[in-house]
């Protein structure tokens, strides 16, 4: 039954799923695996007890979200947060992840973050700023990396890291001179990774954060 496990570990990683992505129906995944249908719902059990799925009666079984993603969310929600942490979280998953971009990134990938960065620059070329959609695309623009990452963990908690985005970055867009600052190191980002050079694409995505931190910091403590 291990090995039946450890197969649809496998097919959820080679096909990027994340959590809430539904996994084929039994019988499909029966089929794709060429095991009997009793010996898959006694795998998808073991993972569901080990909190690697959850399965909804009626519904079908969903890829779950890591325990330590389902306590960063908590708190996150319950606000003991406060920005240093936040920015912390930003660092310890998107500077590793803009290393690794460099290295895997494809040509439509590159295609995808300049696709983002031109609708970014349209959004602010416009006045008054649609400040709530620019931070959307800000955000898609961040994941959109992490995701080319293919790191299975920080894919996993991909929601997690949306919602720290969301959080850190409320203020600082708003502040004056900030997205100019933002548009050129996002620029400087995707050219590193459209590159391959790892080093320098994190390089920037650290002062980026770190610059983003400061200015957030510096305002929080203004009010």
């Amino acid at each position: 039954m291990t090995r039946i496990a450890n197969q649809l570990l496998e097919m959820i990683e080679n096909r990027g799923l994340v959590p809430g992505s539904a996994l084929p129906s039994e019988r499909t995944l029966a089929q794709q695996l060429e095991v009997s249908r009793p010996s898959l719902r006694e795998a998808l059990h073991i993972l569901q007890a080990q909190g690697m799925v959850t399965i909804k009666h009626g519904q079908g079984t969903f890829v779950a979200e890591p325990l330590l993603a389902q306590e960063l969310r908590s708190k996150i929600i319950s606000k003991t947060t406060d920005l240093n942490e936040l920015f912390d979280a930003r660092e310890v998953l998107e500077v590793p992840a803009s290393r690794w971009a460099a290295s895997k990134a494809t040509k439509e990938d590159i295609r995808n973050l300049r696709v983002t960065l031109n609708e970014i620059a349209a959004i602010t070329a416009v006045s008054p700023v649609n400040y709530d959609q620019l931070q959307v695309l800000d955000a898609k623009f961040h994941l959109t990396i992490v995701q080319i990452a293919g790191n299975r963990f920080i894919n996993q908690t991909l929601g997690v890291l949306q919602d720290v985005m969301q959080k850190s970055m409320q203020t600082t867009l708003r502040l004056p001179g900030r997205s100019e600052i933002s548009r050129i190191q996002h620029e400087a980002m995707l050219q590193a990774i459209a590159d391959g050079n790892g080093e320098l694409a994190s390089q920037i995505t650290l002062e980026h954060i770190t610059g983003a931190r400061l200015t957030a910091v510096k305002d929080a403590e203004s009010k």
